[in-house]
């Protein structure tokens, strides 16, 4: 067990998707079986979580929270106003669960969870800014880019993954919007029509695998821009997502990718209907004629308690 940890905070979203009751007693008697003080504590409301964090972080505290990758990104706005004293760790269980990846969780069971993590690793974790909201693993405009957060839950709970596409149904039928986009970062500079763009620090997003082989504490993002596709290639992406087998290289004719510490897209004319799609939740950037550019750089890294990799 990791000795630093004397105290444990469990914050939880008792409305994320795949939330109960049962799953959080598994990590409060984990904890306590450990020996180690524990208490719980509910966010009932956006921003909660942000606040929680600032509050309840210290020295030989580890703060777990229990939720979806939305409540990962409220943990690490609320770490990024302060200096950092404790641990931070995640148990998920939402829909895509696309830190679950990034966090190298093995199993379904939270108390399983709870064990790898109090028998962990401490390491640290790249967070960014998006102009200056703080991201901390994706940030996504454009074609479906908004479908995560106007999905309703009902369908998220009822179909999973699937769930999404769904509802995207009325969105894949529509022909894309081209972004005429300058785009500029520590190594490349150029001008490009895209339907959707990317830049985030995961090894993916949307439920899907894209870049297996992502190191998250590099100092460094990933750009993605997507070029206008042909119908028979959105189905064939479409058809790989559903069995989560997106490589990236089968489309690199259709892509603009980077790895840069700092990131910035002009839109030139036409401007997104939807915000951006920050860790799969609506962002409060919307570029439009007054503000056309979106810059992004890396934050504050924070100190992650994980599974051990052996």
């Amino acid at each position: 067990m990791v000795k630093e940890v004397e105290r444990v905070n469990i914050l939880y979203n008792p409305v994320s998707t795949g939330f109960s009751i049962k799953k959080l007693d598994k990590i409060y008697n984990t904890v306590k079986n450990y020996g180690i003080k524990a208490d719980a504590m509910a966010s009932y409301k956006k921003g909660d979580i942000t606040k929680l964090v600032q509050e309840l972080d210290d020295e030989n505290t580890l703060i777990i929270t229990l939720g979806g990758d939305g409540t990962v990104s409220e943990a690490y706005k609320g770490l990024n106003k302060i200096t950092q004293k404790g641990l931070y760790a995640h148990v998920p269980t939402a829909t895509a669960n696309d830190m679950k990846k990034n966090l190298d969780v093995r199993y379904k069971d939270a108390d399983k969870i709870t064990n790898d993590i109090l028998n962990g690793e401490v390491t640290l974790m790249d967070s960014f800014k998006v102009n200056d909201e703080i991201a901390c693993y994706t940030s996504v405009f454009g074609y479906l880019a908004h479908v995560p957060y106007v999905t309703p839950s009902v369908l998220k709970q009822m179909f999973k993954k699937f769930g999404y596409v769904l509802y995207a149904g009325k969105y894949i039928i529509k022909k894309p919007i081209k972004y005429n986009i300058s785009y500029e970062t520590d190594n490349i500079k150029g001008n490009t029509d895209c339907i959707l763009g990317a830049v985030s620090n995961s090894k993916g997003f949307a439920g899907i695998d894209i870049y297996k082989d992502a190191i998250l504490n590099d100092g460094r993002l990933e750009l993605l821009l997507i070029k206008e596709p042909t119908p028979s290639l959105i189905a064939k992406v479409v058809g790989d997502y559903l069995r989560n087998d997106v490589d990236l290289n089968k489309y690199k004719d259709y892509l603009i990718m980077d790895k840069s510490s700092n990131i910035k897209l002009t839109f030139n004319d036409v401007y997104p209907e939807f915000a951006f799609d920050n860790d799969g939740e609506e962002s409060d950037i919307k570029p439009n004629s007054n503000n056309k550019d979106v810059t992004f750089s890396i934050a504050k890294p924070i100190k992650v308690l994980k599974r051990k990799i052996k």
